[in-house]
């Protein structure tokens, strides 16, 4: 489902030190790097972990309401996720447990980088039916200040990639979840935030989730911006420390950056 996440630095050579700590023990090993940032790639191939600073030169800004959730093999891994992180400079957003609101057997710990992008460990004792994509990850959230509104965007755009709208298996009724058609992760939530304030995009950090073709990336963009959204970047090669692809990018009614894109053969 997704292709690879970037998230944005002012300082990579820091930030490598807490990703230094944390990827390997999902499963990503580090691919290479300068002083503008680097990457890592899990063993299935991707997702990839972009780190880097923002092409245009402004600094970061961190979301309210964005998130990336890892799946982690088990409890152990996520005591040992949060610790690393703690250890290497990130701070805590929530220590090990679980979380029963969202599920009898929903064992997380969320934690910040050193630029406040936020990221999460997850297992589910009980198991979860992984998509195409595989259970590297389980799922992103992104900010909403009106779930009807982002759920009308959301339900035609991620069509356009092959997703549905699926069964809130993990959340509330309020919820959108967007995912593979009879599986329970790895999943899109649009989500009202968690501390109660408002919404709000942030810059240099994105999620870019896989297309099945060029055609695709490109009713993608087109339906994106027949749904008003914002036009991030017409679909074109590219090539971002991600893995070479064609994509595009849109912003949602939030602000938030979503992209797509297809792989692309190298050379």
């Amino acid at each position: 489902m997704f292709s690879h996440f970037v998230f944005g630095s002012n300082d990579p050579g820091r930030a490598e030190t807490f990703y230094a700590a944390v990827l390997p023990l999902l499963g990503f090993a580090r691919l290479g790097g300068d002083a503008e940032g680097f990457a890592y790639a899990h063993a299935n191939g991707l997702p990839r972990v972009v780190v880097a600073r923002p092409a245009d030169g402004r600094p970061v800004a961190r979301a309210n309401g964005y998130h990336v959730a890892f799946h982690a093999a088990d409890e152990e891994t996520v005591r040992r996720f949060h610790a690393a992180a703690l250890a290497a400079g990130g701070s805590d957003e929530g220590g090990p447990g679980l979380r029963l609101v969202y599920a009898p057997d929903y064992y997380g710990a969320y934690v910040r980088d050193s630029d406040g992008n936020k990221l999460q460990a997850v297992t589910y004792p009980g198991g979860r039916k992984a998509g195409p994509g595989g259970d590297v990850v389980s799922h992103i959230t992104l900010g909403s200040n009106d779930l009807i509104r982002s759920g009308a965007f959301y339900e035609p755009l991620l069509k356009t990639l092959g997703f549905v709208r699926l069964p809130a298996e993990e959340t509330d009724a309020e919820d959108y979840a967007y995912g593979h058609a009879g599986c329970s992760l790895p999943i899109v939530f649009p989500q009202k935030t968690f501390d109660g304030r408002p919404a709000t995009p942030g810059h240099g950090s994105h999620a870019v989730l896989l297309a099945p073709s060029r055609q695709a990336v490109a009713a993608f963009h087109r339906e994106g911006l027949r749904l008003g959204g914002g036009d991030f970047a017409a679909p074109a090669d590219c090539r971002d420390g991600g893995p070479p692809g064609y994509g595009a990018g849109i912003a949602d009614p939030e602000g938030n950056a979503v992209f797509a894109r297809c792989p692309t053969a190298p050379g």
